[in-house]
C-alpha cells in the first residue's frame, strides 16, 4: 500500500470515529436540554460544581454564563447552550462524515467506481456542504447568542467565536475551484 492510500486510510479511519464521537455528543447535549427543563435549578448548580464553580459554560465556541451576578442559576440558558450544543455537533459530525467519504474515494486511488474523477460532483457537492456546514456553526450560535440576549437580557454573558465563517468561506472557493477544475 502506498503512502498516499495508508494516509487516506488513516484520516478515513479518523474522520468515521470523529462523526459518530460527534453525533454522541449531539445525543449527549440532547439528554442535557432534558435534563436542563426537567431538574432546572439542580442540574445547573451540578453543572458549575463539575466546572469548579465557573458558571461559563460552552460548547464549540459558543459560551454562556449560566448563572447571573448573584450566583443564582439561569436554567433557560443552560438549555440554550444545551440546543446550540446539540446542532453544532450534529453539523460537525456532517464535517467529519462528509470528510469520511472524500477520503473513501482517494482510497480507490481517485476513481470512483461509476468512472468518475477525484473531482467529480459528488466530491465538490461534500467539500461544498463542508463549507456550508463551517459557517452553519457560528451561524447558529450567534443566533442563538442574540436570540438568548433578547430574552433574557442582562442577565448572563455570550461569547461566540465567529472563525468559522472565514474557514467555511474559504472551502466553499476551493469548492468552486474544484467545479470550475471539472468544468474544463
Amino acid at each position: 500500500m502506498n503512502k498516499m492510500k495508508k494516509w487516506s486510510r488513516g484520516i478515513y479511519i479518523v474522520s468515521i470515529v470523529a462523526q459518530a464521537a460527534f453525533f454522541i455528543f449531539a445525543a449527549a447535549m440532547a439528554v442535557f436540554a432534558v435534563l436542563s427543563v426537567v431538574q432546572k435549578n439542580s442540574f445547573g448548580s451540578f453543572i458549575i460544581s463539575l466546572n469548579g464553580g465557573d458558571a461559563v459554560v460552552g460548547t464549540n465556541g459558543f459560551q454562556i454564563s449560566i448563572a447571573d451576578g448573584s450566583g443564582n442559576v439561569i436554567p433557560s440558558a443552560l438549555t440554550a447552550v444545551c440546543i446550540v450544543g446539540i446542532i453544532t455537533m450534529f453539523f460537525t459530525g456532517m464535517i467529519f462524515r462528509n470528510l469520511g467519504l472524500i477520503f473513501k474515494i482517494v482510497q480507490k486511488g481517485g476513481e470512483r467506481m461509476d468512472g468518475e474523477s477525484f473531482f467529480s460532483t459528488d466530491v465538490i457537492r461534500l467539500v461544498r456542504e463542508i463549507g456550508y456546514f463551517c459557517i452553519a456553526i457560528p451561524a447558529v450560535e450567534f443566533i442563538a447568542g442574540v436570540a438568548f440576549r433578547l430574552l433574557a437580557g442582562e442577565l448572563c454573558e455570550i461569547s461566540v467565536q465567529l472563525n468559522g465563517f472565514i474557514f467555511g468561506f474559504a472551502v466553499l472557493c476551493l469548492s468552486q475551484f474544484f467545479f470550475l477544475r471539472n468544468e474544463t
